[in-house]
């Protein structure tokens, strides 16, 4: 009598794939997704993959997809504020939704989940003010970039399902952006002697370090100071670049401080002082060379920095 070997690593791949094929699609998908989504700007310029920017209206097209195993209602919303009369547009007949009821014009709208799919179109604007702040111990405005949920799917038990998230830049960031690119792509074409590039670096360098405290105004400013042609010899060039860049790196210590202040230690603030006199030291070896008079300024500069140790 011969005995049969059985492979039971056979069987078990075996009924594996037959229960992948027969259980129910919807069983194996999320109860609700956001399925196709596209964000556009007022010229119908298809802006999906880029930064949104503060203060602009956009058109948010979607599609949501409702599994058959969701019972509990549907909560969508937005951040975003209100640039016409009605946030929500229904596109399709999604029979989840009684238009004759519902509330297009709030933030947020409440539906029941039917399975099927169900299209939007979404209209709002981000907030002008999103990415400032006002400094009032320095009457300064500062800028930074923010992230914003244009919109969020989720529960009405407020489980989130699915959410749309955008980084949101501002036009004084993207003037700051272009300038500093702009510069930086000069002063590597443009031929130049030697010390006066490393003069422009170094504003280039101030005006960065500007700008992570928040100071973009400042920073285009000293970045304007670099000129795009017709540079003259040194050393009248340079010592109007020294000129630049003392009074902006004073600026920054001032205000950097000042934001410190705010939100650090006291050792942090000593350091940041320190390492900012350090640098003067350099640029009054540079200026001792070219102008004296120059030279005696920052000397003075120099003194009073050290008195806020």
């Amino acid at each position: 009598m011969h005995l049969v070997k059985i492979d039971y690593s056979f069987w078990l791949i075996l009924s594996l794939l037959l229960f992948v094929t027969l259980v129910p699609h919807s069983f194996s998908q999320a109860p609700a997704v956001i399925s196709s989504f596209q964000v556009l700007d007022p010229n119908g310029n298809d802006v999906t993959g880029e930064s949104l920017v503060a203060g602009g209206s956009y058109t948010v097209k979607f599609t949501i997809e409702v599994g058959a195993t969701l019972t509990d209602k549907i909560l969508l919303s937005t951040n975003m504020e209100k640039s016409g009369n009605e946030f929500w547009t229904l596109e399709n007949n999604y029979q989840g939704i009684d238009t004759s009821t519902w509330t297009p014009g709030s933030q947020s709208i409440t539906f029941q989940a039917v399975e099927g799919v169900a299209e939007f179109t979404l209209e709002g604007k981000i907030s002008e003010s999103i990415t400032e702040r006002e400094l009032t111990e320095v009457q300064k405005t500062v800028h930074a970039l923010a992230e914003e949920r244009i919109l969020i799917l989720q529960l009405d038990s407020m489980d989130i399902l699915d959410q749309r998230s955008y980084v949101i830049t501002d036009q004084i960031i993207i003037s700051y952006d272009q300038i500093l690119t702009s510069k930086k792509n000069n002063i590597d074409s443009t031929s130049m002697e030697e010390k006066y590039k490393l003069l422009a670096s170094e504003i280039i360098s101030e005006a960065e370090y500007l700008t992570t405290f928040g100071f973009y105004d400042d920073a285009i400013k000293l970045l304007d100071t670099i000129p795009d042609s017709d540079y003259p010899d040194p050393p009248v060039a340079a010592t109007l670049y020294l000129v630049a860049a003392i009074v902006f790196v004073i600026t920054s210590i001032l205000f950097g401080i000042l934001f410190i202040r705010s939100r650090s230690t006291s050792s942090y603030i000593l350091s940041s002082v320190n390492e900012k006199a350090d640098k003067l030291d350099l640029l009054l070896i540079k200026a001792s060379r070219l102008d004296q008079n120059l030279s005696n300024e920052i000397e003075t500069i120099k003194k009073e920095l050290k008195e806020l140790e």
